[in-house]
């Protein structure tokens, strides 16, 4: 059986994301996208390695991004 996985954005401080990138990457983020401009990265990660994300320095914020399907599915 596989861990449940979630989309999640990560929030950094000014300045930090190259420093923070490698550290979210050891943490379990499997990064998508990163927004330098705004000191954001998207990504996947198992749920169970949300709190390890959220103790990398220079993280502000880990968001876990919410799917919405209404019908037809």
């Amino acid at each position: 059986m596989t861990a449940p996985v979630d989309q999640v954005m990560v929030s950094v401080t000014d300045g930090s994301l190259p420093q923070v990138l490698d550290d979210l990457r050891e943490a379990g983020l499997v990064v998508d996208t990163v927004l330098e401009a705004l000191g954001v990265v998207t990504g996947t990660a198992e749920v169970k390695a949300i709190p390890a994300l959220q103790a990398v320095p220079g993280v502000l914020d880990v968001e876990r991004q919410w799917r919405v399907q209404l019908p037809p599915y």
